[in-house]
C-alpha cells in the first residue's frame, strides 16, 4: 500500500506540473544550427544486404536444380552425369559468391554520420541551457505552489479541493501600500467564510515567520486580509 501511495503521488505530481506549470512544453524556440551529427542508416550496407539476399536466392535455386536432376528419370547416364557435374559446379560457385557477399557486408557499418553522406547537411538543436533554466523555474513554481497549498490546507482541512482553491486564490485581487520600512499587501476577502478564515490564518503564519523581501528592496513584505464589509 505504501508503494502504491508513492506511485500515486508521483503520477499526481507530473499530472499537475504538466497541466498547470507546463513542464512538458517548450517556451523557448531559439536554436543552434550546426553539422548534423546523428547516425543514420548506411545506404551502402542496404545495397550489400540486397546482394546477399540475391546470392542466397541463387544458391537456393542451384540446390533445387541439383535435387531435381538427382531424382530425375535417366535414359542416358553420360548426359545425366554431365548435368550433375555442371549443377554441382553451379552450387559451388553460388556458395562462393554468397560467402564473398557476406564477407563484404561484415566490413560495412550499419550506421554512419549524416555528414559522411552529405557534408552540407545541417541540424537545428534547442539551446539546452535555456531549456534547463526554463524547467528549473517551472519546477520551482510548482514546488512553491504545492508548499503553499499544503500549509493552506492545515487550516482549511479539505484534502480534495485545497489545491484548486489555492490556485484560484493566487489570482485574488488586492492592493499595495509602500511605506518606509515595509510593503503591505492587502488581499481582498474571499466570499467563502471558511476559505477566508483559512487564508487569514495563513497570512498570520507568514507575518510571524521568516520575513520576505522583493529582489533589490530591503523593505519586508507584510500581508493583510481586508476586513469584511
Amino acid at each position: 500500500m505504501a508503494w502504491l501511495r508513492g506511485r500515486w503521488s508521483i503520477e499526481n505530481l507530473f499530472k499537475y506540473a504538466s497541466e498547470h506549470n507546463g513542464i512538458d512544453s517548450i517556451a523557448s524556440y531559439l536554436m543552434d544550427i550546426g553539422p548534423d551529427e546523428r547516425r543514420v542508416n548506411n545506404p551502402e550496407r542496404r545495397k550489400l544486404h540486397t546482394d546477399v539476399r540475391s546470392a542466397e536466392s541463387t544458391l537456393a535455386a542451384a540446390e533445387r536444380a541439383l535435387g531435381r536432376q538427382s531424382d530425375a528419370w535417366v535414359s542416358d547416364m553420360d548426359e545425366h552425369l554431365t548435368a550433375m557435374r555442371t549443377l554441382r559446379d553451379d552450387v559451388t560457385i553460388a556458395k562462393d559468391q554468397l560467402d564473398e557477399a557476406r564477407q563484404i557486408l561484415k566490413g560495412v557499418p550499419a550506421k554512419v554520420l549524416a555528414t559522411e553522406l552529405d557534408p552540407s547537411v545541417k541540424q537545428a538543436k534547442l539551446r539546452i541551457e535555456r531549456r534547463g533554466l526554463q524547467m528549473v523555474c517551472r519546477l520551482l513554481a510548482f514546488n512553491a505552489e504545492a508548499w503553499l497549498a499544503e500549509h493552506f490546507n492545515a487550516y482549511l482541512s479539505d484534502p480534495d479541493e485545497h489545491r484548486a482553491i489555492m490556485r484560484n486564490l493566487l489570482h485574488l485581487p488586492g492592493s499595495f501600500s509602500y511605506e518606509r520600512k515595509a510593503i503591505t499587501v492587502t488581499l481582498d476577502r474571499p466570499d467563502s467564510p471558511r476559505v477566508a478564515r483559512a487564508l487569514e490564518m495563513l497570512v498570520e503564519e507568514f507575518n510571524n515567520g521568516i520575513s520576505v523581501y522583493l529582489i533589490g528592496d530591503r523593505r519586508a513584505l507584510i500581508y493583510r486580509l481586508a476586513q469584511a464589509a
